[in-house]
């Protein structure tokens, strides 16, 4: 009996909890202060796009024209097509060399904290890099067991 009351105590609590919740959402002022939006973030000037990829322009200019030429050839013989252009394909500060985790944070956490997804992140991320989608995977392991021994010691008392 003392068990099936403290559930139900919980469970009314919880729904009285996100009662709150979403009554208060709708609660606010009918006319919201919103700050003003600032459109030249969305529009972009194709002149000045053009020429910053005017270097980049050059380059594949030049490469289809010398197949046999590659990225490490041309900083051999000091080519100024490559002066400002780096030789990591890393988008958004993802891992830019092998065994690198994805934006810097170790692969255990992401599979710690993220579970399946951040085991998902990691494989895709690091191009299938097996060793790091194995710490991502372990990290989801350690998860899974110390969320099921959390969950075993508190309801193991109710």
């Amino acid at each position: 009996m003392r068990k099936f009351l403290f559930k139900s105590a919980g469970v009314i609590l919880s729904m009285s909890l996100l009662f709150s919740q979403t009554v208060s959402i709708y609660a606010g002022s009918a006319s919201p202060d919103s700050p003003e939006l600032d459109e030249s973030a969305f529009s972009y000037d194709e002149a000045e796009m053009n020429e910053v990829l005017s270097e980049l322009n050059q380059l594949d200019a030049y490469l289809e024209m010398n197949t046999d030429q590659t990225y490490a050839s041309l900083a051999e013989s000091g080519n100024p097509l490559i002066a400002n252009i780096e030789s990591t394909a890393s988008p958004m500060g993802m891992a830019g060399q092998e065994g690198e985790p994805p934006l810097g944070i170790p692969s255990f956490l992401w599979g710690c904290v993220f579970g399946v997804i951040g085991l998902l992140i990691v494989f895709v991320a690091t191009d299938n890099d097996n060793d790091e989608a194995r710490k991502a995977m372990w990290g989801c392991v350690v998860s899974s067991l110390v969320s099921g021994v959390i969950y075993g010691l508190a309801f193991s008392y109710y």
